[in-house]
């Protein structure tokens, strides 16, 4: 399996992502920004430093210059990105995936999420024609660029009171965030705030299942919410003051009407609940899907001059703060929605709850020549076709694509009925069907 997806390089460590690869990537990300300057972070996993140093080497012997932060969120990394005038940026990380996995991700010049593909970095990686030079690599403390990043943020919040937030850090980047929400006038309670690649409080995927343990904090201290970040932190999935998990369509619908206005535009992933057009459109919101990754959210979020992105997994994408997937901000805006005396749980109880599946079902035949017999088995439902395969009708929508990272075709299912099943029985069927006629 190729290590370069469709918006980062991911792979095994040294299984898949060898030392030899992140040398030469490297290489070609310097190729192509002759005499640049990159900046350059990573997430805490335990094969971090030597994809890091490999990745250096390749970049510094192309004539770039580095700007290095070490372990720091990749929305700050984004964020110093923009604000020192590098010329793109580089994070080492996998994001959610197991620690045994590893990757690297990239920035453009203005912070947000680079299609690397549409560049001529995988043209000048497959060829070999690297650039000679001798870059400088300049170390930073993560502290200081987070203080940077803590000076911006800080100008554009007024929280007005003190508020208690759990922040479940998942042993990741975002572990020395806890002083800037104290900063910022919060309160929090840090769980799993200690630096170990090995994600051992609660794994490296912020989920229903692995954040129980930060929604009972919630609920017995009172706090007004918490958030839980995956290891690079460009994800923070939210739990209200009732210790329930909030769907990330659900704080954009709030966030929406809070703090935007009728006219605006919201960017939401491909995959995300009907609901959001249900909710925003009456209010006067215009609402765009873009396929599902959120490379893709966050470019048409600027190509759009959006107000706000969103993706089911939990990406937020607030430009008033930067173009960069970024659920600080989302958590600080948030917060000013609380302190203002409203409850996270009235908030979200206010907007309907539609019964939501997601299934992975394993191909054993190409996911691609799948999909091309479903598009025909399905043509006579008209399907939606810019991210796989999608149908809405008044009462449900499905949405059938091949994974990005794994063999697998996903289902995602919706419905304002009590049809779930029959649905899935349905659909689920039909792929199951097709994968076994080839």
């Amino acid at each position: 399996m190729t290590v370069f997806r469709a918006y980062d390089v991911r792979g095994v460590y040294e299984k898949e992502l060898t030392k030899d690869i992140a040398r030469k990537v490297g290489s070609a990300l310097g190729s192509y920004l002759p005499g640049g300057r990159i900046a350059l972070g990573r997430d805490t996993r335990e094969s971090g430093p030597s994809l890091e140093r490999a990745f250096l080497e390749g970049v510094l012997g192309t004539g770039c210059d580095v700007e290095s932060y070490g372990v720091l969120p990749i929305p700050v990394l984004s964020y110093l990105t923009l604000k020192t005038g590098c010329d793109a940026a580089a994070y080492i990380s996998a994001s959610h995936n197991p620690p045994e996995y590893n990757g690297i991700r990239f920035r453009t010049a203005e912070g947000y999420g680079m299609l690397y593909h549409q560049t001529e970095m995988m043209t000048i990686y497959e060829e070999g024609s690297f650039r000679e030079g001798e870059g400088i690599k300049t170390d930073h403390a993560a502290e200081e660029g987070i203080e940077v990043y803590g000076d911006y943020v800080s100008e554009k919040l007024d929280l007005g009171r003190p508020l208690k937030v759990v922040l479940d850090m998942g042993n990741g980047a975002a572990c020395n965030m806890g002083p800037l929400y104290r900063r910022l006038g919060f309160d929090p309670l840090v769980l799993n705030g200690e630096a170990d690649g090995r994600f051992p409080g609660r794994g490296p995927s912020p989920t229903e299942e692995s954040l129980r343990e930060a929604a009972r904090t919630v609920v017995a201290t009172g706090a007004g919410y918490g958030v839980g970040f995956d290891p690079d932190a460009d994800r923070g999935l939210v739990i209200d003051d009732l210790g329930r998990i909030v769907p990330p369509e659900k704080i954009a619908i709030i966030l929406a009407k809070k703090r935007y206005r009728p006219g605006d535009v919201v960017i939401a992933g491909f995959d995300c609940s009907m609901i959001i057009e249900r909710e925003l459109e009456p209010a006067g919101i215009t609402v765009l899907r873009e396929r599902v990754g959120d490379v893709y959210v966050a470019n048409r979020v600027k190509n759009e001059g959006a107000v706000l992105g969103v993706e089911r997994s939990a990406h937020f994408f607030l430009p008033e703060f930067q173009y960069s997937d970024d659920p600080f901000a989302m958590s600080f805006v948030l917060g000013e929605v609380i302190a203002g005396g409203e409850k996270l749980s009235t908030l979200s109880d206010e907007i309907p709850d539609y019964p939501y599946l997601l299934r992975s079902i394993e191909m054993d035949r190409d996911p691609k020549e799948v999909m091309v017999r479903l598009e025909k088995e399905l043509a006579h439902m008209a399907p939606d076709t810019t991210d796989g395969l999608k149908i809405t009708t008044d009462n449900y929508s499905i949405l059938i694509r091949p994974s990005n990272t794994e063999p697998l075709i996903r289902l995602y299912l919706e419905t304002t009925k009590d049809d779930l099943d029959e649905l899935t029985q349905r659909y689920e069927g039909l792929i199951k069907a097709v994968m076994k006629t080839m």
